[in-house]
């Protein structure tokens, strides 16, 4: 028996069906879901969004439409289907690496994928901003890290009024650059801003533990699935000036 529709509905049904359907055959064609398995897995969307449609929809804002909200949560959901069986975990954060190595400036991307990568970079964004006073010492290494340029404002956000102490001509990077070489960077530029003396490894540590828990609450929505690569690449999209 179909729940009847109102005209004034703004998910109704018949969208639910569609989207479901559509999310469902995307992931078929790129092998991440068997095709005998292409009605279990729309009915298990159907039933999930269903059983949360006051909350879903509670939290639609106007500044997208329906169909892309509709869908960017239903891949979501699919995301997290998959990630709760082990034969399907390394296939789903494949193709979350797939997306976010795509870029938001592709215009090959379709609109659902171009909104999940706009929530993920906002949502790295948030947890950056939690980091409070290690915010800026955190992203200059995670950046130099990844040999991506710190900005002349982040290497300022870094200093907060400290004296540079010539840490500056220690900032540039290239892709050719080993990892020791980069902690030994690293290290010269925060022992002349803090006036300490620690040693490279330290501050490999350090950073690290910090990246951890930036990972970890990445992945506390229980629908992200990062790792230090995804992680890398999200770093990269979000502030790669």
């Amino acid at each position: 028996m179909k729940i009847a529709e109102t005209e004034k509905e703004i998910f109704p049904l018949s969208m639910l069906e569609k989207i479901s359907s559509i999310i469902v055959k995307k992931f078929i064609k790129a092998d991440y879901i068997r095709p005998e398995d292409y009605e279990d897995f729309v009915q298990t969307l159907k039933m999930r969004y269903l059983s949360n449609k006051e909350k879903i929809e509670g939290k639609f804002k106007a500044d997208s439409l329906p169909q892309t909200y509709m869908s960017s949560v239903l891949k979501n959901m699919t995301l997290e289907e998959l990630r709760s069986g082990k034969k399907y975990k390394e296939r789903s954060a494949e193709y979350e690496k797939s997306v976010l190595r795509q870029g938001d400036k592709d215009t090959s991307l379709s609109p659902e994928n171009r909104t999940v990568i706009e929530n993920e970079k906002k949502h790295l964004q948030r947890v950056m901003l939690s980091l409070g006073k290690d915010r800026a010492k955190v992203l200059l290494g995670c950046k130099m890290v990844q040999r991506l340029s710190v900005t002349k404002q982040e290497f300022e956000d870094y200093l907060c009024g400290r004296p540079s102490n010539g840490a500056e001509e220690y900032l540039k990077v290239s892709p050719s650059d080993q990892n020791q070489d980069i902690y030994q960077k690293l290290c010269i530029i925060t022992n002349a801003v803090e006036g300490k003396n620690n040693k490279p490894d330290a501050f490999r540590l350090w950073l690290n533990k910090k990246t951890e828990q930036i990972i970890a609450r990445l992945n506390s929505d229980r629908v992200s699935n990062y790792d230090s690569e995804t992680f890398g690449i999200l770093l990269e999209a979000v502030y790669n000036n």
